[in-house]
């Protein structure tokens, strides 16, 4: 097998003799310029992905660390009560603490999951640039 259009012909040529007329391909420039084009814009798409994932990674580790800012301020905070005077206040305000606390550790959790399935899918697109076409890179 040849690896190119001109090889090819040229042992077709020759198997056949000086005489014979071989039939060129339509277009295959056309082919092969669309190859390149469509094969730049599938790696210009991937990295792309790539590039859109790494965000949504950076936005996930943003909410965390805000998130874990936000529940150690709730952790000191007296709400605008007077714990330390009021037993009734310090009942108020452990049990808000304790609703706040809830809401942050479920919302952490979903972005914790979020992020986890954030690295599993950007491992996949990364294995992307494990394709290599059979005919070759344009």
């Amino acid at each position: 097998m040849a690896d190119n259009w001109g090889a090819a012909k040229a042992k077709a040529q020759k198997i056949l003799g000086k005489d014979a007329t071989i039939p060129e391909p339509k277009s295959l420039d056309k082919i092969q310029s669309g190859w390149v084009v469509a094969y730049s814009d599938y790696e210009k798409a991937r990295d792309a992905l790539e590039d859109r994932i790494l965000g949504l990674q950076k936005a996930g580790s943003n909410a965390k660390l805000t998130l874990k800012q936000y529940a150690e301020q709730v952790d000191v905070a007296d709400f605008g009560l007077d714990g330390k005077k009021n037993p009734d206040d310090a009942k108020k305000i452990k049990e808000a603490r304790g609703v706040l606390s809830d809401w942050v550790d479920g919302v952490l959790e979903k972005v914790e999951a979020d992020i986890d399935g954030l690295d599993e899918l950007d491992k996949h697109v990364i294995d992307f640039k494990k394709y290599k076409p059979a005919q070759g890179r344009p």
